[in-house]
């Protein structure tokens, strides 16, 4: 009965677009130069499915340095960064290109892991931080880390996932201006209108973890010293104890979870949404607010004790963002804003070879389109409380049947809440005159509706159900399909161009830091003064 009303509200929605929709038609068409980057981690695992325990391959080049090629938290934690780009396919050619390079220039016995939860974990203390070399930059990055490997835990760090780089053309956003008859300054103008964006995706985003979480499980190691009602696989005789896995029934997402990267110091204190200038007076305020708690770690093993080291620390699942290589990211946005938003609540998918694949981007870029245009109230305390919950719920339980959400209004059906807003989603297509276009974005679209009506279509669905019919512990599943991707990756051509320009680039990254390196002319504790000072509240 309820699919029924579902899918006639789905229709209800599609025959009568929303009533901000009209107005945006030049807008939706001054959309050429979108650009979208990918930043991408991975754990080296070793063919037993350990954390690989060898320091980052010189073949790969300089983690301080490669532009493309680097580590996250740990030594064994890569990440692959790709530039932005206009052209989609271009994107994705590059993050496939930089998979091939690794999987060509690891050692033999390690792959890169393809799933968001960690491959078996040693004891804390085996966690080897990674190692920037002696430089004070370098020495500030792994300074940051023990910073974090205190304050919450190195395994927790060693959860991987996609990050989403999305911005919208100035094309976009003069047409926008002039229909809006906003008297702003233009940069001005943008920087509301990307947190107008965020405020949305806040609202809507559970969405994501529920068409694209992939993390229902995970191996017993990451579980030790850590409370949790998760249940145990069991498989019977068939694996020994150092394969236990345990999951969640009806979870989508254990990384989205209180289980996954979490961080109750700072959820303590809300950031506000509705503007840049009181979005950045919250992050100054935490920037400089010493925390009791971190107080009792050693100054030397954290950058300092306040409740955030630096602006990195804030997990959300997403940021403002802009680049600038002169000045802290808290007094480059302040001086010229957002430049861009990063989106960073998308699993790893274990089925596809690089995690995600053209389709999802689809289907990413029209659902942050929608976020950019639909309205967006004011976003309190309260609601973003709400919003919480419901990222938890839908993490935890997003494919219970009957499931139900929080909202302003109540608690409301999970696959009503979807259906309403792919159907927004879907009718922004009529403003395209690209009709090749729209029916790219109808496709990714149509993809995800089907996981509202049989949650078994999920990727969290699948990794339950296969595991199980094939026997096999989280690991050891996660690791035939890792090494899969591996031979996959390996047969990409080694001639094209990109692929020569990351083999030099390996080769220069290791020289810069060796330049880095011998180039100091001041002490570290002088050096990390100079880049965490906060002179001034924006």
């Amino acid at each position: 009965m309820l699919q029924k009303v579902v899918v006639q509200k789905e229709q209800e929605s599609m025959n009568s677009a929303p009533q901000w929709l009209h107005q945006y038609k030049d807008v939706f068409n001054a959309l050429n130069g979108i650009r979208r980057g990918i930043e991408k981690e991975g754990i080296r695992t070793a063919i037993d499915g350990n954390l690989s325990q060898y320091p980052h391959p010189q073949a790969l080049g300089a983690a301080l340095t490669h532009p493309n090629i680097t580590t996250d938290f740990a030594e064994a934690q890569l990440e692959l960064v790709t530039p932005a780009y206009a052209d989609r396919g271009q994107l994705f050619d590059h993050l496939s290109t930089l998979h091939s390079y690794v999987a060509n220039n690891l050692p033999d016995s390690e792959v890169m892991w393809g799933a968001s939860m960690p491959p078996r974990l040693p004891s804390e203390e085996a966690i080897a931080i990674a190692d920037y070399g002696h430089s004070n930059v370098g020495q500030m990055k792994q300074r940051y880390r023990h910073g974090l490997a205190n304050r919450y835990g190195k395994k927790m760090q060693t959860i991987s996932g996609i990050h989403y780089n999305f911005s919208l053309p100035e094309t976009f956003w003069q047409a926008l201006h002039q229909v809006e008859k906003s008297h702003q300054p233009l940069s001005e103008f943008i920087s509301d209108r990307y947190f107008h964006m965020i405020r949305n995706i806040m609202r809507h985003g559970w969405i994501i973890g529920y068409l694209f979480g992939a993390s229902p499980a995970v191996d017993s190691s990451y579980l030790v010293g850590k409370q949790h009602d998760l249940d145990e696989l069991d498989f019977g005789s068939a694996t020994g104890a150092n394969h236990r896995t345990y999951y969640a029934p009806w979870a989508t997402s254990l990384r989205l979870s209180n289980l996954g990267y979490s961080n109750s110091e700072q959820s303590k204190y809300a950031l506000n949404y509705n503007n840049k200038h009181d979005y950045l007076s919250g992050l100054y305020n935490i920037l400089a607010m010493p925390s009791e708690y971190y107080a009792q770690f050693e100054q030397s093993q954290q950058v300092n004790n306040n409740v955030l080291q630096l602006e990195n620390e804030l997990y959300s699942s997403v940021r403002p963002k802009i680049v600038n290589d002169e000045l802290r990211p808290l007094y480059a946005m302040c001086r010229y804003g957002v430049e861009y938003i990063e989106l960073r609540s998308l699993d790893i998918n274990p089925y596809l070879p690089l995690g995600l694949d053209q389709t999802q981007s689809y289907f990413l870029d029209l659902f942050l389109l929608y976020c950019a245009l639909s309205p967006s109230a004011a976003l309190d305390a309260d609601e973003q409380a709400l919003i919480q919950q419901r990222q938890e719920r839908v993490a935890m339980q997003g494919r219970k049947p009957q499931l139900t959400l929080p909202t302003l209004q109540g608690e409301q059906a999970l696959e009503t809440l979807g259906v309403d807003l792919l159907a927004g989603m879907e009718a922004l297509l009529s403003l395209l005159e690209d009709q090749q276009e729209a029916a790219v974005y109808a496709q990714s679209i149509a993809r995800e509706k089907g996981k509202l009506f049989d949650a078994s279509l999920t990727p969290s669905a699948r990794v339950l159900a296969d595991m199980q019919r094939d026997n096999l512990s989280y690991t050891d599943f996660l690791l035939a399909l890792s090494q899969a991707h591996a031979r996959q990756h390996q047969q990409v051509s080694k001639t094209t161009q990109l692929y020569k320009e990351l083999t030099l680039a390996a080769k220069q990254s290791l020289v810069l830091q060796q330049e880095i390196e011998a180039n100091d002319t001041i002490s570290f504790d002088d050096y990390l003064q100079q880049k965490t000072a906060l002179t001034h509240e924006c």
